[in-house]
């Protein structure tokens, strides 16, 4: 069997993850006239890239607790892209359930578009096909290890179990391996243009792109948090702790980038104190929140 990519301390451990559709088509009907949209936000017994396959029931907690149907004041959100501001949202979720469609088992949601100036241009983009991907904001409660031919009895009756129900098994013939994704918080749904399983895709990158990720994102992000706070606005509670989450989650993968070619090691200096000054900022903020709004 080939190393986990993650442990499972690690993976229960991840502050906001993000997992893109795969396997299907993810718009599934756009109505003009009612201004609603149909999409799916995962496909279950998919292994994806994470070696994870989510499976029926993961999200059902998550829906009766901030669904549609439930009376939680922040609802999960209809966003494009995963940036959980007002500026952000796309439409209101109206239904929002796990069902089969097309011979597979799915999260559905159908969406109502608002009748503004931006509602009207996502109406369109998704008329005209160019909204086509889906992602799923999340963080992991519930996943197991499933191995083929483990001495643990439990990963091998997982293996056995789900194997069999795999959509792409040979995912999982690959490296002998996968996660059974058994429960997620889900945070909200984004229309994203390019679909990963990383909230910040792009920190492979050069070095100046990194810090530009970090002084025009994390910081200015970190700074609106800070008067979001001031207000005492209980409402945006549930917001401003997933807004959190995710600038940890930047932080965490920003650490995690493997440190740069030899030759370049002032280059490498001011992200290192941006990310430990966006770090510490994120942690006072996090306190805050708490204190304000716990």
């Amino acid at each position: 069997m080939k190393l986990n990519k993650k442990t499972l301390s690690q993976k229960l451990g991840t502050h906001f993850g993000v997992k893109i559709v795969e396997g299907v088509n993810s718009v599934k009907a756009v109505d003009v006239e009612s201004r609603t949209v149909e999409f799916i936000g995962n496909t279950y017994f998919f292994i994806d890239s994470d070696q994870d396959m989510l499976i029926t029931g993961c999200a059902v907690k998550s829906i009766n607790d901030r669904g549609p149907k439930s009376k939680a004041t922040a609802k999960i959100k209809h966003q494009s892209d995963h940036v959980l501001n007002t500026k952000n949202v796309v439409g209101r979720i109206d239904v929002l359930d796990e069902r089969i469609i097309d011979g597979k088992t799915v999260i559905y949601g159908a969406s109502h578009i608002p009748t503004t100036s931006k509602g009207n241009d996502d109406l369109i983009n998704y008329q005209e096909g160019l909204y086509d991907n889906h992602s799923i904001g999340f963080r992991y409660k519930k996943i197991e290890l499933a191995v083929k031919d483990s001495e643990d009895l439990d990963e091998l009756k997982n293996w056995n179990e789900f194997y069999i129900k795999a959509l792409n098994p040979e995912k999982a013939d690959e490296f002998g391996y996968f996660w059974v994704v058994k429960e997620i918080e889900l945070f909200e749904i984004s229309v994203v243009s390019y679909g990963a399983n990383e909230l910040t895709p792009t920190l492979g990158s050069k070095s100046k792109d990194k810090n530009n990720v970090i002084k025009s994102d994390l910081m200015e992000r970190l700074d609106s948090l800070s008067v979001q706070l001031k207000t005492d606005n209980r409402g945006q509670s549930k917001q401003n702790e997933l807004e959190v989450l995710q600038l940890k989650q930047i932080i965490t993968d920003l650490k995690l980038i493997e440190p740069l070619e030899k030759g370049t090691p002032k280059n490498d200096e001011p992200l290192n104190k941006d990310i430990h000054k966006a770090e510490s900022k994120s942690i006072n903020i996090f306190n805050n929140l708490k204190k304000h709004h716990v």
